[in-house]
This record gives C-alpha cells, sequence and structure tokens, in this order.
C-alpha cells in the first residue's frame, strides 16, 4: 500500500466539513468531539500535525464550533473556493487547522 500524503487543503477541508456537518446534528456526541474524531481519523497527517489540530480545536468552545457550522452549512465543497464562501469565522478556523500542516 503507498503512503499517500494529504496536501494541506484536502486534511482541512475534511476536518472543516466536520464542523459544517455539525450545524444539522442534534444528538450527542458533541461538537468538539465529532470534529476530534474526523481528525484523528485522517489519512496522512504526521503525528506532530495531528495533535496541533486537536489542540487548535480546543481553542475553540462548543457554543464556537456549534455557531460555525450553523452558520456556514450552504458551503459548496466541490467549488475549489470553498473556504472563500464561508463567514470569517470559518476561514479563520480553517487558516487554524491549516497552520499544522507545517508542524510535521
Amino acid at each position: 500500500m503507498r503512503n499517500v500524503r494529504r496536501s494541506p487543503l484536502t486534511a482541512c477541508a475534511v476536518a472543516s466539513v466536520a464542523v459544517i456537518g455539525l450545524g444539522a446534528c442534534t444528538s450527542q456526541p458533541s461538537e468538539k468531539a465529532v470534529v476530534k474524531d474526523v481528525i484523528e481519523g485522517l489519512a496522512g497527517l504526521s503525528e506532530t500535525e495531528r495533535t496541533c489540530m486537536l489542540d487548535k480545536v480546543d481553542t475553540y468552545s462548543e457554543d464556537e464550533l456549534k455557531a460555525i457550522g450553523e452558520e456556514n452549512e450552504a458551503i459548496d465543497f466541490n467549488d475549489p473556493d470553498a473556504v472563500d464562501q464561508g463567514t470569517e469565522a470559518f476561514q479563520n478556523y480553517v487558516a487554524d487547522l491549516n497552520s499544522c500542516m507545517d508542524a510535521g
């Protein structure tokens, strides 16, 4: 099996989709737990990158993550400029996660 490294945009987009999907989710587990599970499952991240992303998610409250998800449900992730469609809070969230991609 080839070890394929995800591009920074791909890894961050996957983690970003997790927070967007939370807006429609009303059941447990918490928003933060779901996002962390998605990050834990991302292939191709170094341990340093993964730890950095998890630490970044911890800087957000449950309410912040929920608001980011609810405010950005209409983003089309098939569009190469998907992040630009999001709110400033979403763009900052993606930038936070993306900053981890150079950590490892």
